[in-house]
């Protein structure tokens, strides 16, 4: 008896780059929360230990590290373990309303930005928390997320509802989607994708899609107050990349 591998339809290629979660807050209990986008699935990880009021989340893919700010909550950058939720102190930057949070591997920098109480741009050092001042973009930034396709810093607009593209050299914002109302939000990335993901205050998941006009579309409601999203690879996930109109089975020939 023999084994051989034949086509029969598609042809599919397995490969490691991308596949990943989506991570937030549930504001009520400050429960840092896993989403699968295949699934929708959410998982319970743990509590904050922190306090978040409009707070947001970066992944530093240089280092491995999830980062934190908590809004209104206090004035405060954080770490936190995605293993158990808690969250550890970094040093203070002393704004009372960071929003956005971004981490860009092409800059190896943390950009944040504030909301409500007051307008500005910045980066945030990862060693002590502390914020320097790149620009206003005239508007409020309730999310960033950093866009690793097209190699640009996305900030969402609550309220209005609008997308904009965030200028890191000196913080001016160009509008990419005039939208309708969505509330305080995190705004996400997933290059897995190419699509952003939001998760807002009034309990619903939006995406966004860059290739036909940042089109959102609601895929979930009800979800309960979340804020802060950020998209994180799973280490070791291996994905199925369907190629051309064939397809790879495997058949028995048996002997005759």
């Amino acid at each position: 008896m023999k084994f051989a591998i034949i086509l029969v339809g598609s042809v599919f290629i397995a490969t490691a780059a991308e596949a990943g979660l989506l991570y937030t807050v549930r504001t009520g209990d400050d429960m840092l929360r896993s989403l699968d986008t295949n699934t929708l699935m959410f998982t319970d990880i743990g509590v904050l230990g922190a306090p978040f009021d409009f707070g947001g989340l970066g992944w530093d893919s240089t280092n491995q590290t999830m980062y934190m700010v908590t809004g209104f909550a206090d004035t405060n950058l954080y770490t936190v373990d995605l293993n158990n939720g808690s969250a550890a102190f970094v040093g203070s930057h002393g704004f009372g309303d960071m929003f956005g949070l971004a981490y860009d591997p092409t800059t190896d920098t943390l950009y944040s930005s504030r909301s409500t109480t007051g307008q500005g741009f910045y980066s945030l050092d990862r060693s002590n928390g502390s914020a320097n001042f790149i620009g206003n973009p005239g508007i409020n930034l309730d999310g960033l997320a950093y866009d690793s396709t097209r190699d640009m810093i996305v900030g969402a607009l609550a309220g209005p509802g609008d997308l904009y593209d965030i200028d890191r050299n000196n913080g001016s914002a160009t509008l990419l989607y005039d939208g309708a109302f969505f509330d305080n939000a995190g705004l996400a990335y997933d290059p897995d994708n190419d699509l952003f993901w939001m998760i807002d205050w009034s309990g619903n998941l939006y995406t966004f899609d860059p290739n036909n006009g940042y089109s959102r579309s609601l895929i979930m409601s009800g979800l309960g107050a979340h804020d802060g999203l950020e998209w994180v690879p799973v280490p070791g996930a291996w994905t199925l990349l369907g190629v051309s109109a064939l397809g790879l089975g495997r058949s028995r020939r048996r002997r005759t």
